[in-house]
This record gives C-alpha cells, sequence and structure tokens, in this order.
C-alpha cells in the first residue's frame, strides 16, 4: 500500500462541497467543508478529528449540526479551521440549543476552534461540561502556512477571496515506512517494538552505519545482532512519500489568488477544485467570485498537479456534466 490516505468527495459534483479523507491504517478521518453530510455514516462522523471550513456559507457550513448531533456525548476533542469570525459562527450555532442537562454526560465534547488571519491563528475552546461557553482564547503564530503538523500529515492554507475571506487547503501526509513482512519471515527475526525503533530511524534519515538491534528466535533461545541500519533498509524496508492533496473552493480568478492557489496545491497529487461555470461564463464567475472549469484547468496545469477533479458544478447547468469534466481537462492538459 502506497498511501494510507483516502479522499472522496462527500456528493455528487452539483451537491454540496466536502471531502472526506479516510485513514486507513487508523480509525480517523478528516473533513473539508461542512455542506450537506447526509451521505455519511454516524461511524463515519465518529471519526473525524479535525474539519477544515474554508467559510461559512450555508452550502458549506449546514452540516455543523449534523456532526455536532453525531459527536455529542462522546469524550472526544475536535479541532476546526476556518477564516475569519468563525469562533463567532460556531458560537452562534452552539447558542441556539439549550444545554441544561450537559452535567448528566459522564463524557464530553470538547470544540477546539482555530481562526485563520493574516495577522495570526486566533484559538478558542467550546467544552460541552462547561455548556460549550467560549474560553481559553489565545493567539499564536501563523509561519509558512501551516495550520496542523500531526505525525503523520500536515495542512496548509492559504487565506483566498470570494468577497469574505475562504480557504484553500493543502493536505500532505508524511513519508511512511513499510515493513516487508516475508522478508521479516525469512531472515528469522522476531517482530516487536524494534521495528518501530527501525521506521523512526529511516524517517529520520539516521546514518546507514548506525546499529539497530534485531531479536533472533532460534533452537537454542533468543539471541539479539547488531546489523546496520543501510542493510535494513535494503533488506526490510519500503519508504513511501505519501500523497498531496489539493482543495479549493469558491474563489474568483485573479493574479493574486491564482499565484497563492498554484503555490499551494503545487505538485499535488489530487487536486479538487470548484467549476460552478462553464468556460464560457468568465464574466459571471468572475462577478459571483467562482473559478470556470477552464479556470480550474488552468490553475491545476500550473501547479503541475497530477489529477484533477472539478466538482461543486452549477445547479442550472445540470445537463451539462460531462462537459464540465472536458473543459477542465482541456485546459489541464493545454
Amino acid at each position: 500500500m502506497k498511501s494510507g490516505i483516502e479522499p472522496a468527495l462527500i456528493n455528487d459534483p452539483f451537491g454540496d462541497p466536502g471531502l472526506l479523507v479516510q485513514f486507513l491504517l487508523q480509525k480517523r478521518a478528516l473533513l473539508f467543508d461542512l455542506g450537506d453530510l447526509s451521505a455519511l455514516s454516524n461511524g463515519a462522523l465518529l471519526k473525524v478529528s479535525h474539519v477544515f471550513v474554508s467559510h461559512t456559507h450555508i452550502d458549506h457550513f449546514i452540516g455543523f449540526d449534523r456532526l455536532l448531533r453525531s459527536l455529542f456525548g462522546r469524550e472526544k476533542t475536535v479541532t476546526i479551521f476556518g477564516p475569519k469570525n468563525i469562533i463567532q459562527n460556531v458560537a452562534g450555532k452552539l447558542a441556539g440549543f439549550t444545554w441544561n442537562l450537559v452535567d448528566q454526560y459522564d463524557e464530553s465534547l470538547t470544540l477546539e476552534v482555530v481562526e485563520v488571519r493574516e495577522s495570526g491563528l486566533l484559538k478558542g475552546t467550546f467544552r460541552a461540561i462547561e455548556r460549550f461557553q467560549l474560553c481559553d482564547e489565545r493567539q499564536e503564530p501563523f509561519v509558512d502556512q501551516m495550520i496542523v503538523d500531526d505525525p503523520t500529515f500536515t495542512v496548509r492554507t492559504a487565506i483566498l477571496e470570494h468577497r469574505v475571506p475562504c480557504l484553500g487547503f493543502a493536505l500532505e501526509e508524511k513519508p511512511h515506512v513499510n515493513i516487508d513482512k516475508d522478508k521479516l519471515e525469512s531472515m528469522k527475526a522476531e517482530p516487536g517494538p524494534w521495528l518501530n525503533e527501525l521506521k523512526k530511524s529511516v524517517l529520520r534519515d539516521d546514518s546507514e552505519s548506525t546499529l539497530i538491534e534485531v531479536p533472533f528466535k532460534g533452537s537454542d533461545g533468543f539471541r539479539t545482532e547488531d546489523i546496520p541500519l543501510g542493510q535494513l533498509k535494503k533488506d526490510l524496508v519500503e519508504v513511501f512519500p505519501g500523497q498531496k492533496i489539493g482543495y479549493v473552493v469558491d474563489t474568483v480568478f485573479n493574479d493574486r489568488n491564482r499565484k497563492k492557489i498554484v503555490g499551494l496545491v503545487d505538485s499535488a497529487d489530487i487536486f479538487f477544485c470548484e467549476s460552478p461555470f462553464l468556460a464560457d461564463e468568465e464574466e459571471r464567475g468572475q462577478a459571483r467570485y467562482h473559478l470556470t472549469s477552464r479556470q480550474a484547468g488552468t490553475l491545476a496545469r500550473e501547479a503541475s498537479v497530477k489529477k484533477l477533479q472539478v466538482f461543486h458544478f452549477s445547479s442550472r447547468h445540470k445537463d451539462c456534466r460531462e462537459q464540465f469534466y472536458n473543459e477542465a481537462q482541456e485546459a489541464f492538459q493545454g
């Protein structure tokens, strides 16, 4: 398996935008946008650890209530990222419900909300046990577009224009190491914690002369042998770089945004890009701060992405699905 993540659009390209990224080897998922979530099971929503909201127009945020309903009553922390005013938006959603019985729950949901601004990251916390009152507000630096640096992935963002600030995102899976189990068995080495140390050593790019203590089990019992890292890498290890996924919705095609988007999604394996309007509707797209199919393809080509997936088509073009795809691909391929 070359990647540990699997991205998929939540809805039909004419439906509300949203992307679910599932981790194949963990009970974990990421959500990009909170539009209509009815296609997702409660089981899928319970895996969500981070939510990335581009902006809070209704088709990108109406699903907040569904997510909250699925998670409430669980001992779980979910981090929500969004543009300026996302803390106020979440507070308003939570204020629409009555929380007088939360003390009867043994487990408490916590929402960490992060507001992305040019000047820095504004963070606030809402805890169910405290009736979702905003607390722990603090400011942190916003450096190198980074908003998440997890052991297995990073997420960067760019603040784009949609008459309101709108965030584009780039998810990068960190390199991961696979151990060839058949080769491990053939060398008669015993599995154990040393394999995790071996993986860490590979990812740190330690010297190939670094010695790793490897346990063996033979007829005369256990023994250990110090084997150079370089030899183990050759015999046992496969290193995969991981996927990069770009996600951009609801933004206008201009020089400023163009530069930001191309830099953000550069060399992505998959670029999920909105395309509400057809190629001959540039003027309409400009007026509504949206992209056309041709503009989406142009951005993908300039960013040298490997695969383009357009979506978020205007419902007035229900009979033009293939035209959206063809126009975007024509521009993408140049």
